[in-house]
């Protein structure tokens, strides 16, 4: 029972923050600013307040999916470990926390793993949390993997992508034709075939 409060409690904090945080993400982002401390604090503290509940149902079992525990355990942790290379690749090739965190918007990135996707921190964060659902079997945590996915990508369309394509321009339009949003081979017309 006491699984259920906590996961309750959390889900709704997350829910409530998230709801602060991306207006003020989107007003950051129609003045052109960068992300204040406080503004990147609850962000991530309305992630950790999604991934606690995540991580939990997972551990406990809740809503048990009939998945054989010998290919959910092995599976889980190679999504993860995939996950776990792939997120610090992206953050990384910014060569500085402030520029990673979207404190620093002094230059685009391009090169490294970006040559292969626009949001390489996000594909990894998304297998990190994929492979914790898998591993543990559990309904509530693919749902809330869910979740993610689909506000990172309508964070990502509806507010990063013009946002970036503000700042930087010709030069953003051509890294969208040249990369691919999520992952793929880099190319001319990814925009097109993988966006």
């Amino acid at each position: 029972m006491w699984i259920y409060i906590v996961l309750t409690g959390s889900i709704s904090i997350s829910v409530i923050l998230g709801i602060y945080v991306f207006s003020g993400i989107k007003k950051t982002y129609d003045q052109k600013g960068t992300y204040s401390d406080k503004l990147l604090s609850l962000w991530f503290t309305m992630w950790a307040f999604h991934h606690i509940p995540l991580i939990l149902s997972s551990l406990y079992g809740v809503w048990l999916i009939q998945i054989d525990k010998t290919f959910a355990l092995a599976g889980g942790s190679v999504l993860f470990v995939t996950g776990a290379i792939i997120l610090p690749m992206g953050m990384i090739e910014f060569r500085s926390l402030k520029r990673s965190t979207g404190q620093d918007i002094s230059k685009l990135i391009t090169t490294g793993i970006y040559r292969w996707s626009r949001n390489p921190q996000f594909v990894g964060w998304f297998l990190m949390l994929l492979g914790i659902s898998l591993a543990g079997r559990s309904g509530l945590a693919f749902l809330l993997t869910g979740v993610f996915a689909i506000v990172i990508y309508l964070y990502t369309i509806l507010l990063a992508e013009p946002y970036l394509e503000s700042l930087y321009g010709e030069e953003y339009r051509l890294f969208k034709k040249r990369t691919a949003r999520w992952i793929g081979i880099p190319g001319k017309n990814n925009e097109i075939t993988s966006g």
